[in-house]
C-alpha cells in the first residue's frame, strides 16, 4: 500500500529547517534505500509544507519516519498526518486497474519510457510533481479511470518534459476519492500541458460528467529525491 505523509509548517520553516536539512535528507535517503520512501519534497512557490510518499504494509512506515524526523523533533514542522491511498495506475501501483485493451497486451501505462523513477541524476533536478484531487460515485469512478488511463495519460506522454503519472483512489464516506499525480521535468513543461496559468486544473467535460466534485486548482511540489534503480 501507499501512504502520504503531510507536513504542516510555520512561516519561518525555510530558515528553521536549514540547521536540520542534512540530517533530514540523510534519513530520507536511508528510507528510500530500504524501499520505504518513494518520493519526498517540499511545496513550491511558496514553500509552506511538504509531502512524502511511502510504500509499506501499514501507515506505521510513514508514522515512524515522521516521529524521528529532525524537522519534526526540532519543531520546524508544526503538525503532520498520514493518509492511506489506493494507487490504481502507474508503474508501481499497489492495486493496478488496467483497461481491457492494456490487459489484452496493447501498449499501457507501464511504458518504461514514462514510468516514475530514477534518482540522483542531473535529470532529476527541478522535477515537479503536480497533484489534483476529485470525487466520484462508486458507480461512476470506473468511468473516470477509463478516461484518465485511455485518454489523458496517453496525451501526457506526448508532451516533452512529462515524466510519469499516478492515479490514486480510495473509498471514503460512501464515495470514491481520486488523486492524480503527474511528474514534470520543469514548470515550463507543466505549462505545455496546463497553459499560462498552471495552478488552474485542467478538467475536460468528459471528466466533469462523472465527477461529483473536484479541485479547481492544483498543487505543485518540488521533488527532493526519488529511489535509485527505478525504471524511467
Amino acid at each position: 500500500m501507499h501512504y502520504l505523509l503531510f507536513y504542516e509548517v510555520g512561516e519561518d520553516y525555510v530558515s528553521r529547517r536549514a540547521e536540520f536539512r542534512d540530517a533530514h535528507l540523510e534519513k530520507a535517503w536511508k528510507a528510500s534505500e530500504r524501499g520505504e520512501l518513494v518520493l519526498g519534497g517540499a511545496l513550491a512557490n511558496p514553500v509552506d509544507g511538504a509531502v512524502l510518499l511511502f510504500r509499506g504494509d501499514s501507515p506505521e512506515v510513514a508514522e515512524k519516519f515522521a516521529k524521528a524526523d529532525p524537522y519534526v523533533t526540532s519543531g520546524a514542522v508544526k503538525r503532520w498526518h498520514v493518509r492511506e491511498w489506493k494507487t490504481v495506475a502507474g508503474e508501481d501501483a499497489a492495486t493496478p486497474i488496467k483497461p481491457d485493451a492494456v490487459a489484452g497486451g496493447k501498449k499501457g501505462l507501464s511504458d518504461s519510457s514514462n514510468a516514475v523513477g530514477g534518482g540522483g541524476s542531473s535529470r532529476d533536478k527541478g522535477l515537479i510533481l503536480r497533484m489534483w484531487r476529485a470525487r466520484s460515485t462508486v458507480d461512476k469512478s470506473g468511468e473516470y479511470v477509463q478516461h484518465a488511463t485511455k485518454k489523458v495519460f496517453p496525451t501526457l506522454r506526448a508532451i516533452e518534459g512529462h515524466s510519469g503519472a499516478y492515479l490514486l483512489r480510495r473509498a471514503v464516506d460512501g464515495a470514491i476519492e481520486l488523486v492524480v499525480l503527474t511528474l514534470w521535468e520543469s514548470m515550463e513543461a507543466v505549462r505545455k500541458f496546463a497553459g499560462e496559468e498552471p495552478e488552474k486544473a485542467v478538467v475536460e467535460p468528459e471528466a466533469r460528467a462523472v465527477l461529483t466534485a473536484f479541485d479547481e486548482s492544483v498543487t505543485h511540489f518540488e521533488v527532493v529525491h526519488r529511489p535509485e534503480g527505478t525504471a524511467k
